[in-house]
């Protein structure tokens, strides 16, 4: 049995070298036809760099582009990107409706938006009014217990912003900033 082995392993023997000798094709074109398409790609796309040289009009563009994509990428806070304006002369001072407690709130705050038209708007003394009477009607049917907790005051904001946005339509406000939220 052990003469039987080494005749299968000479056999086995045998086929190797004559399978090393035959060149497969697959692994020539892997191991020279793709280096030269490689670099035959490389030379072409470096000719066309050095030759083809842009107009200076082509290159302004391009550092433009480039110039308004670092201005994105860099970091800017909330006030440098949003202008803001009170919508408002002076405060407004309401006593909340209660259950016979005398509570009285006194608001002053600003409105932040992107459009430049809305400075206009606001500007405006006869929508200044309409802000003022619709902020009015608002604040006197709150309650105390309506502004308690952060969702009453994100409820309190919304709606202001909301109101806003019905009066200076079809523009809108973004936000709206506290100056002065004090209840008494």
């Amino acid at each position: 049995m052990a003469e039987k082995m080494e005749t299968d392993g000479e056999a086995d023997g045998a086929e190797a070298p004559a399978e090393k000798a035959k060149p497969d094709i697959k692994k020539l074109a892997l191991f020279i036809g793709l280096p030269v398409v490689i670099l035959i790609l490389a030379g072409v796309a470096g000719a066309l760099l050095l030759l083809g040289g842009g107009s200076e009009e082509a290159d302004l563009a391009v550092a433009e582009a480039e110039a308004a994509a670092a201005a994105e990428a860099a970091p800017q806070s909330y006030f440098d990107r949003i202008d803001t304006a009170s919508p408002l002369d002076e405060p407004i001072t309401v006593s909340l409706a209660g259950d016979g407690r005398r509570t009285t709130i006194i608001v002053s705050f600003r409105v932040a938006f992107e459009d430049p038209l809305v400075a206009e708007q606001l500007a405006d003394p006869m929508r200044r009014v309409a802000l003022r009477d619709s902020y009015l009607e608002f604040l006197r049917t709150l309650r105390a217990e309506d502004l308690d907790g952060s969702m009453g005051h994100f409820r309190f904001k919304a709606e202001l912003v909301r109101r806003t946005n019905l009066i200076i339509a079809p523009l809108e406000v973004d936000d709206v900033l506290f100056d002065e939220f004090m209840m008494q």
